[in-house]
């Protein structure tokens, strides 16, 4: 049960990247051509297109952090061995759960305080668009809870499941 939950947000959250990067860019194209060749410029283009660079970016966190693809150096842990490594792939897991943690407590509060604030030039809330930083922290910090428990496992010396 738990995994095809796991996938299914998988795939909510690529989709989501995906239509909000795609969004993001017909945005910035519709502003270039409407600016340049139209000489009628989108007044709301442009913070539309800063919005939806932020819940990309957020998204994206989210999809290098299930892939495990965030930039690292190790060198120091290839050299410990594997019960070395496991035990820092262990402190970054736990390191990376209370960042997103603390991310999630302050995210909500300021998506809250902005909840009844007006866009300038868009008729939406300011909320909706620091919403994506406490949903990212909790996505983030429950891959990172997985990666955790993996490391613990491979450091007590248990064999990974098949």
């Amino acid at each position: 049960m738990m995994p095809r939950l796991a996938r299914a947000a998988d795939r909510v959250v690529d989709t989501a990247a995906i239509v909000v990067f795609t969004a993001m860019l017909g945005c910035v194209l519709a502003q270039v051509v409407f600016r340049y060749f139209l000489n009628a410029p989108l007044v709301w283009s442009d913070e539309l297109a800063r919005y939806l660079f932020v819940w990309a970016s957020f998204l994206g966190w989210i999809v290098a952090a299930r892939r495990r693809s965030h930039l690292a150096i190790d060198m120091l842990v290839t050299r410990l061995g594997p019960r070395g490594a496991a035990g820092c792939r262990l402190f970054a897991a736990a390191c990376a759960i209370g960042f997103a943690a603390i991310l999630a407590w302050y995210g909500a509060r300021i998506a809250q305080r902005n909840w009844d604030v007006e866009a300038t030039s868009l008729a939406m809330t300011v909320g909706v668009v620091y919403a994506i930083v406490p949903l990212a922290a909790i996505a983030v910090g429950l891959h990172a809870l997985a990666d955790a428990r993996r490391a613990w496992r491979s450091y007590a010396g248990v064999p990974e499941a098949a």
